[in-house]
């Protein structure tokens, strides 16, 4: 009778640990669930507030060039924090961040002859001889009417390697394209293939989008010494920058005009190649409630001069084709589009990937978050309605970041 007792408080014991095993998984499992669903809300709800938090930042700059003789100088210039500049902070619990990077602040790289490539490169640190080889080859690749003088950079060179390409003849459209280039290679990364310091600065210095002049507001020690100008001009333009900042009344904090630059260096002064105005820059968005975070970057054109190289036609068919030829090339928005990757990073690219409900392509503009028809007029009670919208700025690039990537991939032109 004590054995069929034990017995049964055995089995017992058994079935209650089986049955704690399985509600602990169980509860395991809905937790991860849950967890999983209450962060994707998170994410959509503050991927359309960063959305939402960008718009404020380019209205706020479209205000500020509309009041300041159409000019965008510097951050300083009001936007640095748009719900300062407007009196109205974020809602309750969203922290909001704002950067701002000025891409032209640096030179197009399709504007830069043999010899201004080589005067950055020798500025970057590089020898005289490494910066003419290195010069030399990235000219070849990109021009028709060029030939390498170094043997590793050649048309032939190219054909020998163990999969036959042949030079773009035309401006670099990635600076992923400096692997496939002869003796520059060597330089801009290494022997396991990533990026050196040198590459880096290089990317500093040079856009691969073109624009009528640099900002000498934001360009660098580094792209002003290049230049020409000498260290005693370029210590006298900080020195002044920095009195600037001191908001002197009556005083913006940056130059408004390159007359003031001119005025202080002298009239000889190396700086034909700068304004004093940005023509595309970064916009970074950084939204965060709790331990959730979203990041939006958006490059933005300010002005309408800028251009990016485009596809072009087989060199071999036809001749016309070069580098200063596809330079030129309007950018077209319908072209790029973005896709987001397994770790929820979002990257602009060449793809014809579709918006996925958020934007639609127009032929005037584009804005996160707005979905507008083709433009066309209605008539309403005698009135004519235009379905487009007036966008000031056109975003050239898109890249996001808001966590692990959703069952459905989103993408924008």
């Amino acid at each position: 009778m004590k054995n069929r007792r034990g017995s049964v408080i055995v089995v017992v014991l058994v079935l209650i640990t089986l049955a704690s095993l399985l509600l602990a998984r169980f509860m395991e499992d809905n937790s991860l669930e849950l967890s999983m669903a209450t962060r994707e809300i998170d994410r959509q709800r503050l991927r359309v507030d960063a959305m939402s938090e960008l718009e404020l930042a380019l209205a706020v700059v479209a205000e500020i060039r509309s009041i300041d003789l159409n000019k965008i100088h510097a951050p300083s210039q009001g936007f640095e924090d748009p719900h300062a500049y407007l009196g109205i902070p974020p809602r309750d619990g969203l922290e909001v961040t704002f950067e701002y990077e000025d891409e032209s602040s640096k030179l197009p790289l399709a504007n830069l002859d043999k010899n201004s490539l080589i005067q950055i490169l020798f500025a970057l640190g590089l020898e005289q001889r490494d910066a003419d080889r290195v010069a030399d080859a990235i000219v070849a690749w990109t021009s028709k009417k060029y030939e390498s003088l170094e043997e590793e950079a050649t048309d032939a060179a190219y054909q020998r390697a163990k999969l036959s390409f042949k030079p773009a003849r035309r401006a670099l459209r990635s600076f992923e394209e400096l692997r496939t280039i002869g003796v520059a290679k060597d330089f801009f990364f290494d022997e396991n293939g990533s990026p050196t310091p040198l590459l880096e600065a290089f990317k500093g210095c040079v856009s691969l989008y073109t624009f009528s002049d640099t900002n000498i507001n934001s360009a660098s020690d580094t792209l002003l010494l290049s230049q020409g100008l000498d260290l005693n001009q370029i210590a006298k333009i900080r020195a002044k920058q920095d009195t600037m900042q001191k908001r002197i009344v009556g005083t913006p904090p940056y130059f408004r005009v390159t007359r003031e630059v001119r005025e202080m260096l002298g009239a000889n002064a190396p700086i034909r190649k700068f304004d004093d105005e940005i023509h595309l820059m970064w916009v970074h968005v950084t939204v965060k409630e709790g331990r959730a975070k979203c990041r939006i970057n958006a490059l933005v054109a300010i002005r309408d001069d800028v251009t990016y190289t485009g596809p072009v036609a087989d060199p071999d068919a036809d001749p016309a084709i070069d580098a200063s030829a596809a330079a030129g090339a309007r950018i077209s928005t319908s072209t790029t589009a973005a896709s987001t990757a397994q770790d929820g990073t979002t990257s602009s690219g060449t793809s014809a990937t579709n918006m996925v409900s958020t934007l639609t392509r127009t032929t005037n503009s584009i804005t996160p978050g707005v979905i507008l028809p083709t433009p066309v007029t209605i008539a309403l009670g005698g009135r004519t309605i235009n379905q487009s919208l007036n966008y000031p700025f056109k975003i050239l690039r898109w890249s996001e970041d808001n966590g692990p990537a959703a069952s459905t991939p989103n993408s924008i032109p």
